[in-house]
């Protein structure tokens, strides 16, 4: 009903994985709103392949990394250090010879759900956080 892929056809999880969705979709910062909305078109178009759903991942990643400080100050330094492990080691943010290239596209699934949800969390921080200033 908006964003990029108003109108279109698109894969919806049907649980309330949907609902995840649509609470980032109002994240606050404009430039961190349009990357959700694309990762989020990238992700649910009904033809993804596994390079639209490792760019949707991406995207998430890189908002993530711009709330890398709150992150790292809120969350447990192992929990946040496997955020970021995670994108580096396999064959999703660089492409090396010493990536895993090996996992199932089920993969992305989990990390692109596990990033949406980690957006979504850091939101609830940052506006408890303004709430309690």
């Amino acid at each position: 009903a908006e964003g990029e892929d108003m109108g279109r056809l698109v894969r919806v999880a049907g649980d309330d994985r949907n609902e995840l969705v649509e609470w980032t979709l109002q994240t606050p910062n404009p430039g961190d709103r349009d990357a959700v909305r694309h990762a989020v078109a990238l992700f649910r178009n009904r033809a993804a392949d596994r390079e639209n759903k490792r760019s949707a991942v991406l995207a998430l990643h890189r908002v993530l990394e711009d709330r890398r400080a709150l992150i790292k100050a809120e969350l447990m330094s192992k929990d946040e250090g496997a955020l970021f492990q995670i994108a580096n080691e396999f064959d999703l943010r660089h492409s090396g010879a010493h990536q895993r290239t090996d996992y199932e596209d089920a993969y992305l699934d989990w990390i692109f759900w596990w990033y949406l949800a980690t957006v979504e969390l850091t939101d609830s921080i940052g506006a408890s956080q303004v709430d309690s200033s």
